[in-house]
């Protein structure tokens, strides 16, 4: 249960499983927002958008089943959904691979026209670390230049 209004599902619910087998699970949903008064047809659809996009977001695919109904139903009550999410990768792969593939925020690539610092601030902030306390290193065992690039720190690690 969480209370935040941006949580992201792929982590909460994907982030530690090692199997490719589907995860099954219900979620439910409430707001207090005086713009949703009733879990009208566009409310339900507005939010199994939201759940879509961010396990999609993610290589998840989520198969989304409506336990509740909408209707009259006032949105401080919760609205119930049953999920299927499973791993979006080839039957091959999963299958004849022993390694794990990581997908989530914590596992993604980081774009190569980001700069060092702000890979640092996505570090920290994703894992929950203190302000400051991710410093990436070059080959030559110094801190990498806050400014500089990505795709040049990947560079200096290719060519030694």
């Amino acid at each position: 249960m969480s209370k935040r209004s941006r949580l992201d599902l792929s982590d909460s619910l994907m982030l530690w499983r090692e199997s490719y087998e589907p995860l099954f699970c219900s979620i439910e949903v409430s707001t207090k927002d005086k713009d949703w008064s009733t879990w009208n047809s566009e409310n339900v659809r507005k939010i199994e958008s939201h759940i879509t996009y961010d396990l999609e977001f993610d290589a998840y695919k989520v198969k989304i089943e409506r336990v509740s109904q909408p209707g009259r139903t006032l949105c401080k009550k919760p609205f119930k959904w049953n999920l299927e999410i499973i791993a979006d990768c080839d039957d091959e792969h999963a299958e004849s691979s022993p390694e794990r593939r990581y997908t989530g925020s914590r596992f993604k690539s980081a774009r190569s026209d980001a700069s060092v610092k702000s890979i640092q601030g996505s570090i920290e902030k994703v894992f929950g670390l203190p302000r400051g306390c991710v410093c990436l290193i070059t080959p030559e065992n110094k801190k990498a230049k806050p400014s500089s690039s990505i795709k040049r720190f990947r560079d200096k690690w290719k060519n030694g």
